[in-house]
């Protein structure tokens, strides 16, 4: 029966399609996931409300050393290669993640993290001189694969970090509560603006302190090619290790209008780079690894780069991590710095002075803002506006992004946006792109690729390495709790 379940999940995630753990295969010689010792994560306490202007954590960072020689299992292949497994469990959590150091011999391996059961498959973004940063994986554990190349006998992969997670990212159950003003994009009010709203996603990245959610939009560019550019904050996204650990979540709504949350995140992607990114509007672009599937249907949104007042703004977002919402001011938004309430044409932000329908939470950083063209003019770095009260939102401006200390690649848009340097447009509309195909290299990978690894987020603080229990039990007894747990059925 359980040799079935292997082959049932081996059809469900086709290797071609999804590139498979080989765990979850048929003919592979590993040994089964109840019989490694798992390495046991001790419940964590949860974050307090986030501040304004920070990301919205979901788990906490638990710094903790473990090596492939003294953890997890080795089993050899058919065709020679190794392959390393090992089970980490988090008590009471409500998803898990790793992080493994990085090293030549991991950047020449292939690897993934997934559930027991097979139902949540992520790869790892080896190829990387940061840290090598996991998906939140639903659920209370994981397994870690790693698959060497024939000529690697058991090199040495380190892990360096576990991440407790206090919601599954990929279970709509499990996410914190939004405003009841929230306005989801399936209702009417989102009809005039079905394209923009397939633009936007939510995601999750590692930083120092742990795992925590954010907006971001795909842009179109002048050449019209599809390269995956993806604007967002750089209070999220402000390094390239931050980047790298990406996890992308596209069309996660709601059903129907007002109904129970019932979204799905099975439309997702990891990994990107950081092309462009500065404070001073709290911006940051990254060019993802990959097109979005065409089945996601992704639309590249428009933008607006000149500085000509708005007349009225429209935001896309997911509040507080939750399905995407959509909120509309409809008076001008007003020129001025951050967290100002005067207005001066230098400016560099954008202020929504009371949002007319919906508003924005945390969760909502890094998300869009589109004029009356419906052309993005800004990205949310932050704010007061909630369901109750008339506060303001500050959206750093597109066109003081578009130039930054004279369109230096590190610190603008232009030269992202408008990659042959014609200068013309500065406004383009959005469009689709329904092709497959790679992508070219990002222009500015330099600028941080060599970036040591800095990330935000470490005033809120990680775990203790004292809370984690390393505990070898023995099989058999294991074997029952895991049993008991998932048994390994593999149903997609």
């Amino acid at each position: 029966m359980m040799k079935w379940s292997w082959w049932l999940l081996s059809v469900a995630f086709p290797m071609s399609a999804l590139a498979a753990p080989v765990g979850l295969g048929s003919n592979d010689s590993l040994t089964r996931a109840e019989a490694i010792n798992p390495v046991v994560l001790a419940p964590q306490t949860a974050f307090a409300a986030p501040e304004p202007g920070t990301p919205l954590y979901i788990a906490r960072a638990v710094e903790f050393r473990a090596s492939s020689e003294t953890t997890g299992v080795w089993d050899q292949l058919p065709d020679r290669r190794w392959v390393w497994r090992a089970v980490i469990h988090a008590r009471d959590a409500l998803s898990v993640g790793v992080t493994l150091d990085a090293s030549p011999a991991l950047g020449r391996s292939t690897g993934h993290v997934y559930s027991p059961q097979g139902s949540s498959i992520y790869p790892l973004r080896t190829q990387t001189q940061e840290r090598v940063h996991s998906p939140l994986v639903g659920g209370d554990t994981l397994i870690l694969e790693i698959v060497t190349a024939a000529a690697d006998s058991h090199p040495r992969f380190t892990i360096s970090r576990l991440d407790y997670g206090f919601s599954d990212p990929a279970n709509p159950s499990t996410q914190h509560k939004s405003g009841s003003c929230n306005v989801d994009t399936v209702c009417p009010e989102g009809d005039a603006w079905r394209d923009e709203i397939r633009s936007v996603a939510s995601y999750a990245a590692s930083s120092g302190a742990g795992t925590f959610s954010c907006t971001g939009t795909l842009l179109a560019n002048t050449s019209g090619d599809g390269r995956p550019l993806f604007l967002t904050a750089n209070h999220c996204i402000s390094s390239e290790s931050l980047a790298n650990s990406m996890t992308l979540y596209w069309n996660f709504e709601t059903s129907t209008c007002g109904g129970t949350p019932n979204g799905s995140r099975t439309d997702s992607q990891s990994g990107a780079s950081l092309l462009a990114a500065s404070a001073t509007t709290d911006f940051a672009l990254v060019e993802l690894d990959a097109r979005p599937n065409t089945a996601f249907d992704t639309y590249y949104s428009g933008w607006n780069a000149t500085s000509s007042a708005p007349t009225q703004g429209t935001a896309i977002h997911h509040p507080l991590g939750d399905e995407k919402a959509i909120s509309f001011e409809y008076a001008a938004p007003a020129s001025t710095n951050y967290s100002s309430t005067g207005t001066t044409a230098a400016g560099t932000h954008w202020r929504i002075i009371d949002w007319d329908v919906g508003t924005t939470e945390r969760g909502s950083s890094g998300s869009a803002l589109w004029d009356q063209n419906k052309r993005i003019i800004g990205q949310l770095e932050g704010g007061g506006a909630a369901c109750g009260n008339d506060e303001s939102d500050w959206y750093g401006k597109l066109a003081v992004s578009w130039s930054n200390d004279g369109s230096n690649p590190c610190s603008s848009l232009s030269p992202h946006l408008d990659p042959n340097g014609t200068g013309a447009p500065t406004s383009i509309a959005g469009y689709d792109l329904n092709e497959a195909g790679g992508t070219t290299l990002p222009l500015s990978d330099a600028c941080y690729r060599a970036d040591g690894g800095g990330d935000n987020g470490g005033a809120i603080g990680g775990g203790s390495s004292g809370s984690l229990l390393l505990t070898w039990l023995a099989p058999l007894l294991l074997a029952g709790w895991w049993r008991r747990r998932s048994g390994l059925r593999g149903k997609h």
